[in-house]
């Protein structure tokens, strides 16, 4: 019984430590850091749905992305650049902006932000 009990824990730590995308946490900080680096954008708002989904998606890789790659929108949050959205004609949220110019709406996979921003996973 001890013994099962022992498996269980170590179940429980290892379903923990792994996140729904399969990436590990690694290629994530990677990705976010690289994200940041290509001057890519995410346009949001505190109290957006989908941009809750994003950042759970990331995980604690999203504290990169918070940190020169989201931009606030609403004139309420911390650190709000409403002006900037407004000046982007930023309508919907997340709209994510790629150094190209192109620019994608809504809740974006890994592989599209990698791809389309030049990253790698």
């Amino acid at each position: 019984m001890k013994i099962l009990f022992i498996l269980f824990l170590i179940a429980l730590f290892v379903i923990a430590g792994c996140n729904q995308s399969g990436y590990t946490r690694e290629q994530l900080d990677g990705l976010a850091t690289c994200l940041k680096e290509k001057g890519v954008k995410e346009y949001g708002a505190f109290w957006c749905p989908n941009c809750a989904i994003q950042q759970r998606m990331f995980g604690k890789s999203y504290d990169i992305i918070k940190e020169g790659v989201y931009i606030e929108c609403d004139p309420r949050g911390d650190d709000s650049q409403a002006e900037l959205c407004l000046e982007k004609k930023i309508e919907k949220y997340p709209t994510w902006e790629f150094s190209s110019g192109e620019v994608l709406v809504g809740v974006q996979e890994f592989n599209v932000l990698a791809e389309k921003s030049g990253c790698t996973l």
